[in-house]
């Protein structure tokens, strides 16, 4: 019985377990892992402040893709989340990030976010390939 427990607890664990997409420059599927991106509704630059204990928002100054808000409102949606401390790590600070969720609720993903400038330059040049200048 409490091997049975155990091995259910080691199941369960695992269907919560966040999948990452992971981002290696040197890949041969790196510009089709560049495509999915657009799984994330968000795509901004701008200054992370503290919004209370476990919350935070995101206050924008370069949307490249979004519904054009000036503020996001930033929780630990899923284990997928940057942890509370990792947030609070950047208050204050400029960053780039690739927001998940929908509507008033947003996380920022530890799997496609801080990864390095030369995938947030491949990010931000696959956000504006198709831009056209007015």
């Amino acid at each position: 019985t409490l091997l049975a427990g155990v091995g259910s607890l080691m199941i369960s664990s695992a269907a919560v377990a966040c999948d990452c997409v992971r981002f290696f420059p040197e890949s041969p599927h790196f510009e089709a892992d560049l495509d999915r991106i657009a799984q994330f509704p968000v795509a901004a630059e701008g200054v992370l402040e503290a919004a209370g204990p476990y919350s935070w928002r995101l206050r924008t100054t370069r949307e490249y893709r979004g519904p054009g808000k000036r503020t996001y409102d930033i929780d630990l949606i899923s284990d997928c989340s940057l942890g509370p401390d990792e947030l609070r790590a950047l208050i204050g600070k400029p960053v780039f990030v690739l927001l998940s969720g929908v509507g008033e609720r947003y996380e920022i993903s530890r799997c496609a976010n801080f990864l390095g400038p030369e995938i947030d330059a491949a990010i931000r040049t696959r956000l504006t390939a198709h831009c056209k200048s007015r």
